[in-house]
Parts: C-alpha cells; sequence; structure tokens
C-alpha cells in the first residue's frame, strides 16, 4: 500500500515537492548532518559576493567577466547533471542508482542559476561586443559588417529568448524526473519508471540542442567574429566530466560523515572514475579536433581564437591548459587502481573540477585582457561566490529527502553492483 504525505502548506510544493522527507527515509539512507552542511558554503558564497560587489562598484567590466566565469562553471556542473540523470533512465542502468539522488538534487539548481545569472543580463553591453548598436548602423563609423551579417542572430531581444527558453527546457524535464523520483520514495508504482524514460527521451534531444546552443551563446560569441561548429560539444564534454568529479566528491563526503556506508562502495567509485577518465580524453579529443580544423583551414575569422591565445603570455595558460588538463591526469587515471583508493580518487576529482574552471577561464578572460596575460582577484571571488550558494543549495536539497531511490525496482541489483 502506498503512503501518502499531507501538506501543511499548499505553496510548499516549491520546496518540497510531494514531501517526502528525509525523515522518513528508511534510517540507512538518511541524510544526518548537521544544518552546517549547507549553511557554511552558503556563507562562503555570500562572503564571496559581497568582495566581487566590490569589484562591480571598482571595476565593473572586470566583475561581469570573472562573474560569468563563476557563473558558467555552475551552468555546466548542473547540465552535466541533467544529461547523467537522463542517460540512466534511458539505458536502465542499474549501477548508478545508489548515487542517482546527488544529480537529481544537483539539476534542481536551475531557477537558481536564473536567477544568479541576473548580473550578466546587466552586464551584456561589457560582456558582448555585439550588442553595441553602432556596429550594425552603416552610417557609423564603427560599422562592423562581420557582426552586421549576424544581427538576425546576435540580437538583445532574441538572446533573452533563447536563454529564457533553455531554462524553461532544463527546469521542466529536470522538475518531471526529481518529482518522479521522489514519488517513487514513498509510492511503488510500477510505472513511473516507464514515464522517467518517457521523459528521458523527450529530455535528451532538447537538452542537446539547448545546451550545444547555450554554450555557443554565453561563451563563444564574447568573440563574435570567431565561430566554431563544434564548440557546443566541448562545452558538453567539460560539463559531463566535471559532473562525473561532483558526484564521487558529494558520496566520499556523505561517507565520511556517517552516511551511505556500505551503500555505495569502491566499485561504484571505479565507474565514475571510468567515466572521469573517458570524459577527460573526449574533451581532449574534442578540443583536438576543432583546434586541428581550424589550423588546417588556416581562416582568419577562425585562426583568431587561438592567435588570442597563443601570444601576450596567454600561451602559457594554454600550455597549462594542455598539460593539467590532459597529460597528467591521464597517465593517472589511465590505471585501475587509481579509480579504486578513494584518496587518489578525491584528489583527481578535485583536480579536474579546478581544471575545468580554468578551461572556462581561458575560453572567457583573454577577451577582456586580449594585449596581456593576467588573472584578477576577482576570478576567484565571484567564483566562490556563485559556487558557494549554488552548493549550499544543493546542499539542502540532498539534506530533504533520501540520499538513494529506495523503492527504485533496480536498487537491489545497484548495490550488489560489482564491477567484471
Amino acid at each position: 500500500m502506498s503512503q501518502t504525505v499531507k501538506r501543511s502548506n499548499p505553496l510548499m510544493w516549491l520546496i518540497d515537492p510531494l514531501q517526502p522527507t528525509a525523515s522518513q527515509a528508511d534510517p540507512v539512507y538518511r541524510f544526518k548532518w548537521s544544518q552546517m552542511a549547507w549553511m557554511l558554503p552558503l556563507a562562503i558564497g555570500i562572503a564571496g559576493l559581497v568582495i566581487s560587489a566590490v569589484g562591480w562598484a571598482t571595476d565593473s567590466r572586470q566583475f561581469f567577466f570573472s562573474y560569468l566565469i563563476g557563473w558558467s562553471f555552475c551552468l555546466s556542473l548542473a547540465l552535466g547533471g541533467y544529461f547523467f540523470v537522463i542517460i540512466q533512465h534511458l539505458t536502465k542502468a542499474r549501477w548508478s542508482v545508489v548515487i542517482r539522488r546527488i544529480p537529481e538534487a544537483l539539476i534542481w539548481s536551475f531557477p537558481l542559476l536564473a536567477i544568479l545569472g541576473i548580473p550578466i543580463v546587466l552586464g551584456m553591453h561589457d560582456l558582448y561586443h555585439w550588442t553595441h548598436l553602432e556596429l550594425i548602423d552603416p552610417t557609423s563609423e564603427f560599422y562592423d559588417p562581420v557582426i552586421a551579417g549576424k544581427a538576425s542572430y546576435l540580437n538583445t531581444p532574441f538572446f533573452f529568448a533563447r536563454m529564457a527558453f533553455y531554462f524553461l527546457v532544463w527546469t521542466w524535464i529536470s522538475f518531471k524526473l526529481y518529482t518522479l523520483s521522489l514519488r517513487q520514495d514513498v509510492d511503488p508504482d510500477p510505472s513511473i519508471p516507464k514515464q522517467q524514460r518517457k521523459i528521458s527521451a523527450i529530455g535528451l534531444p532538447l537538452g542537446a540542442v539547448t545546451t550545444a546552443f547555450g554554450g555557443m551563446d554565453l561563451l563563444m560569441t564574447l568573440d563574435p567574429h570567431w565561430f566554431s561548429t563544434i564548440f557546443g560539444v566541448y562545452f558538453f564534454a567539460g560539463s559531463f566530466m566535471s559532473i562525473m568529479a561532483v558526484i564521487a566528491l558529494v558520496a566520499m563526503i556523505l561517507q565520511r560523515n556517517g552516511m551511505l556506508r556500505g551503500v555505495i562502495t569502491t566499485e561504484h567509485y571505479q565507474d565514475l572514475g571510468k567515466f572521469l577518465f573517458g570524459f577527460m580524453v573526449f574533451w581532449a579529443y574534442i578540443a583536438f579536433s576543432q583546434y586541428m580544423l581550424i589550423w588546417y583551414a588556416n581562416l582568419p575569422e577562425e585562426t583568431i581564437f587561438y592567435r588570442h591565445r597563443l601570444e601576450h603570455g596567454w600561451e602559457v595558460f594554454s600550455a597549462i591548459l594542455l598539460i593539467f588538463h590532459f597529460i597528467i591526469p591521464f597517465f593517472i587515471l589511465v590505471g585501475r587502481w587509481a579509480k579504486r583508493i578513494l584518496p587518489v580518487l578525491a584528489f583527481m576529482c578535485v583536480w579536474m573540477l579546478v581544471v575545468h574552471w580554468f578551461d572556462i577561464f581561458w575560453i572567457v578572460a583573454p577577451v577582456l585582457h586580449g594585449d596581456h596575460a593576467m588573472m584578477s582577484l576577482y576570478d576567484v571571488s565571484a567564483w566562490l561566490g556563485v559556487f558557494g550558494v549554488f552548493i549550499g543549495a544543493f546542499m539542502y536539497r540532498l539534506s530533504r529527502h533520501a540520499l538513494v531511490p529506495q523503492r527504485d525496482p533496480r536498487l537491489h541489483k545497484s548495490l550488489s553492483f560489482t564491477n567484471t
């Protein structure tokens, strides 16, 4: 017989859909941490935003670029979680059931990210060169025929319309999948997995298109003269790689604090390590493919992107990205041992998240500082601010319900999962 949960407040669905709370979970799957789990990162995030506000007052252009880097990093994590959850449902994956609630809680953050994106809206004129109307006015001395030719796509109203559509898609699909997962905790309806697969089948193509265009709109159009048809895949590769690191780290932190012990095992960590390694290599493949094709074609409107990153000191940053994002982690993660020794895996997860942030910094910062390579204090404070609020909200959401989809029909197979 299914359990029913009364709603004490008609608006409570905004906070807890269906309200199966952590206290109602099986003790093995219950969240047992104090409120500091989400209050501490939230406090750090607010402090980072306060420091960044000083940058807004003293150097607004630097602030907007720094904020875009931090915000895009968090968005990429949410999108990585979005694809992870969808793929698990579509493939009827068994191994990942015990870790699926982590990315499910993460994808609930799209409405928060939309709110946190307000500074980017306010900084459009500083961030995006194509918003300057004099560039598309044929009578202006600043007229740019390249940007004018793209004005039907690169214009502020259409940009806002696209962003609204992207976030509506991501929020709707995430809401449906997350609420169905919570409903399964209190109602073992056998039709729920089928509903989850149906929604995932819709969400996968929609997510692929919106993520590709979202990555291009937010990051590639910072330099409107440059374009790459593979950039959306490049953004996706970094996002999916990073979510593996986040899931593994959060699982280790939960277990270190007495939760999910014996539920998430070395076998699950090994699979997460495999995905982390695989998508690190996939990111490198896409990055090399983009570079090779642009180098081979040797068209000025395409090579300008790499020219800006191979001179004036940026060549050092490019070398760091290559070495630390691919060469070193490749030789560490290629072995089975690194995926099964948890301190090593945890270190590499942190490593890959740092270099993923550095990758986004490498895309964004040269647009602002094209004539000299530099990293600003606000690059760090803005990231710390957005990421702290993002993680605080995520941990709060994770604490509200069971840490595992406890009535998923494939849970018992996930608990006994072993690598062969």
